[in-house]
């Protein structure tokens, strides 16, 4: 996705108020900071690193990396931390630039890795960067984390391999939870709406065909044709729900209501997909998102 005239302008603007000084070299306290940007890697990473780091998050809950305008503050947080946590593959849009003009420490993409087979993407467009909705590919963001922070700090590199080791066990038995629950929907009935196509390793992963009103990414305008396009595909298929998401537009989840409406579908519920849920909510971390999720998706589709 390329970025607009201004966003682009605000990336000038953030670096510009940051300055061209040497990071800081020391931090309060003494430990190294690992800034992460989307709310499903700073869970992770707080999941493997213990008391060793200090894990800071640039996005809050509901933030969409789509179209999230980067702040002033990100430019500073991205020069002074010792690891920068991405997802990679374009998802971050603007605030990758700052990360790539910015960042001073160690870069790592966890959805950058030939183990993830990415769908979409060529000469025309960037690949679909919603990898960690299949369990299975956030378990190689799991290990792509843990082999970063293990770089970045070797002497707790022990206790960086046993946090990851017990988290890979917990999303080994989430992504089998999670297909034997999927497997109690009738085939014929697995078929999903949602506000954008964010669900598509989802839908591969669990085995449910997946509708969106538009692409992967947000910034994206739904039109009418949008509309009329997935009113005769959910009349065709009968889909029995459709979805809204935390963080989109209200546009796109006033769309995905309309079509309900017109068809007789109803609104199966809300789904988490660019941003968790509020800290100490059910859906405040990855597993219990995901959990969340496939509870809602299949309670709507029986």
């Amino acid at each position: 996705m390329k970025p607009s005239i201004g966003t682009v302008l605000t990336v000038v603007l953030a670096l510009a108020s940051f300055g061209c000084g040497d990071a800081p070299s020391s931090k309060p306290s003494g430990k190294p900071v690992v800034l992460c940007t989307t709310t499903m890697i700073a869970d992770l990473a707080r999941n493997l690193a213990g008391d060793h780091v200090l894990v800071r998050g640039i996005m809050k809950t509901g933030e969409d990396p789509h179209v999230y305008e980067v702040r002033p503050r990100d430019a500073q947080a991205i020069a002074t931390a010792d690891l920068v946590l991405i997802n990679g593959l374009h998802l971050e849009a603007t605030l990758a630039h700052v990360v790539e003009h910015q960042a001073r420490g160690q870069v790592a993409a966890l959805a950058e890795d030939p183990r993830i087979k990415t769908i979409g993407g060529g000469k025309a467009a960037a690949p679909d960067p919603h990898c960690w909705l299949n369990v299975e590919f956030f378990k190689i963001y799991t290990e792509r984390a843990r082999d970063a922070l293990v770089k970045l700090d070797p002497a707790h590199a022990e206790s960086y391999r046993k946090n990851a080791a017990a988290y890979l066990t917990q999303l080994t038995e989430l992504h089998t939870w999670g297909r034997e629950q999927i497997a109690t929907v009738p085939r014929t009935q697995r078929v999903m709406v949602t506000s954008h196509d964010a669900f598509q390793y989802f839908g591969r992963a669990y085995d449910i065909d997946v509708f969106a009103v538009i692409g992967m990414s947000t910034d994206q305008q739904p039109t009418g044709r949008d509309k009329l396009r997935l009113q005769q595909m959910v009349e065709k298929r009968g889909a029995k729900a459709l979805f809204i998401e935390t963080s989109v537009s209200q546009a796109l989840n006033d769309m995905v209501r309309q079509i309900a409406e017109a068809t007789g579908a109803r609104i199966g519920g809300t789904l988490y997909s660019d941003s968790l849920g509020a800290p100490g909510t059910e859906a405040g971390t990855y597993i219990g998102m995901f959990r969340h999720n496939v509870s809602t998706i299949v309670q709507a589709l029986k």
